[in-house]
């Protein structure tokens, strides 16, 4: 058969393939793909599908790279493999996937969306951007695609066109409560400008659903809380903490249990054995990894900004990787009871390289990066086994002030405890006692930094931390709410802000409302009796 009959022939069978492979019929198509093999675009891209469906990852790399280098409209394909590379948490090969999508995008909304999300999903809204904004010029009434424009600008501090965009979506969506809870977010309210009476209103409507009160009670609070009506903004954030807690499973017993039994089982002994050699395998990797940790809302994103400021530094963000890399090999250890008593079988060695693999798909060439993860906290000492030149940096914040601002924050899928005050401060104890546990098995290992301090004297505690990090002290290091980079965390408003002090004793407006709390910690000897830490 010529060439070009046996091409034709293969164009023919081909839907009968594809459909096939939808079937999971896979020898059928190798069958197919053996008896037609051709130099055709089409032809590599079914067994490229293939290779992916049966999990053939380093001959999938291959005709991948077939692709690019043969086919001249590979955009599809490339995104194709960038989402795959994603959900394998391959993000530099996501990354180069994604420069060959960037070479002949298709020209149609849902394939820009598509690229955005992907973007999006590595952390990276300033990329997302442009894809955000060509998708909305095709679909101006996409009003789902005008918020992930409106969130992307909000990430890059790029207010005003944030907020004339939610303002379009809400005329779509006058209840989307995420929406609702991010326009409040976006700016600070006064008596004279806010949403207050427009927020009640639309919580007063029938029709409005669970979870878009929760965004819109969020919101109404924040601004209540803005224009000093303190009683009003509790009233109101606790009716969206109770809603929320409605819908979220939480189960705190088991949670505090394995707290309990890390601070049994990872004693000064273990932390003590093959120390050396751990030392060893990490001195020969070139990534420095630097830790900030502590409950949320304590002041990480700070000293974050701060250290990302300093050019040998780039910060990864809220890089989930260490906890799923102990997750991972915890699997792989038989027979074990409990994920605590795998971890203390695990390979140390292995968890560290595996997690700075990770790690330098994301430093983009820097030798020292941040991992920003605030219940990183949990695993402090197993960070330390694996990584004995990782440096920990623990924010420290008054009990009473933590308390409140994580109770009046919003966060998108973690933090179950933080939506009733007993379980928030019950919380509040077993983190402390785990954060005790690491300093005595590891002393001098972690390094505290207050908040109060922080705010205070920026420059003196900076000094201190940078000393800690063994980096040179830089003197624009403390105008880091100029820096255009992206923050996506819950504290990316503050942040452009310069340092101050507004938050300290926060919580004393709302003491009669916090008495759970009060007294919880009280009890705990956290705090004395009129409030002030112990």
């Amino acid at each position: 058969m010529s060439n070009e009959l046996h091409l034709q022939a293969f164009l023919q069978l081909a839907p009968r393939a594809w459909q096939a492979l939808r079937q999971q019929q896979y020898d059928l198509v190798a069958d197919f793909l053996q008896q037609h093999s051709l130099d055709h675009p089409q032809w590599r891209v079914l067994a490229l599908e293939l290779a992916l469906a049966r999990g053939q990852s380093v001959q999938a790399d291959q005709l991948f790279a077939q692709i690019c280098q043969s086919d001249t409209d590979v955009s599809a394909v490339a995104l194709r493999m960038a989402q795959v590379y994603l959900t394998q948490r391959r993000r530099g090969d996501c990354r180069k996937a994604l420069l060959e999508v960037a070479k002949a995008p298709l020209a149609d909304a849902g394939f820009y969306r598509a690229v955005a999300a992907v973007f999006s999903a590595l952390d990276d809204p300033a990329q997302a951007l442009p894809w955000l904004e060509q998708a909305v010029r095709w679909q101006p009434q996409d009003a789902a695609l005008r918020f992930d424009l409106a969130l992307a600008q909000f990430f890059l501090n790029q207010m005003t066109a944030a907020a004339q965009n939610l303002t379009q979506v809400l005329q779509q969506l006058p209840l989307a409560g995420n929406v609702l809870h991010l326009r409040s977010a976006a700016r600070t309210a006064s008596d004279s400008d806010n949403h207050i009476a427009d927020l009640q209103q639309r919580l007063a409507e029938p029709g409005l659903k669970p979870q878009d009160a929760v965004g819109a009670g969020y919101a109404l609070a924040k601004e209540l809380e803005d224009v000093g009506q303190y009683a009003a903004a509790f009233a109101a954030l606790r009716q969206a903490t109770s809603w929320k807690r409605q819908q979220i499973n939480y189960d705190a017993h088991s949670e505090f249990a394995t707290f309990a039994a890390m601070r049994q089982h990872f004693t000064e002994d273990f932390f003590a054995g093959s120390r050396e050699d751990l030392a060893s395998t990490a001195a020969s990797h070139a990534l420095k990894p630097i830790f900030i940790l502590g409950m949320p809302r304590t002041g990480t994103t700070l000293v974050e900004r701060i250290l990302g400021q300093h050019p040998d530094v780039i910060s990864i963000g809220e890089f989930p990787d260490f906890p799923l890399e102990v997750g991972a090999l915890a699997q792989q250890v038989q027979g074990a009871s409990s994920r605590v008593a795998a971890a203390l079988q695990m390979d140390y060695a292995e968890l560290g390289q595996r997690y700075l693999r990770q790690a330098a798909d994301m430093a983009q060439g820097k030798p020292i990066f941040i991992d920003k993860l605030p219940f990183n906290f949990i695993y402090a000492g197993l960070i330390k086994k694996a990584l004995p030149q990782a440096r920990i940096i623990h924010l420290v914040r008054d009990p009473l002030d933590t308390c409140f601002a994580v109770y009046k924050t919003l966060f998108n899928q973690v933090y179950s405890f933080s939506y009733q005050l007993d379980e928030l401060a019950d919380y509040f104890i077993e983190y402390k006692k785990l954060m005790a546990h690491w300093h005595q098995v590891l002393p001098g290992q972690i390094l505290d930094v207050h908040y109060e301090q922080m705010v205070a004297e920026p420059e003196a505690q900076a000094k201190r931390v940078l000393q800690w990090c063994d980096l040179p002290w830089q003197d624009d290091l403390l105008q880091f709410h100029q820096a255009k980079s992206a923050s996506t965390t819950a504290s990316a408003a503050q942040v452009r802000q310069p340092i101050h002090n507004k938050s300290v004793q926060k919580w004393r407006a709302f003491a009669n409302e916090l008495a759970p709390v009060r007294q919880r910690l009280f009890a705990a000897g956290l705090i004395d009796a009129d409030g002030n830490p112990c």
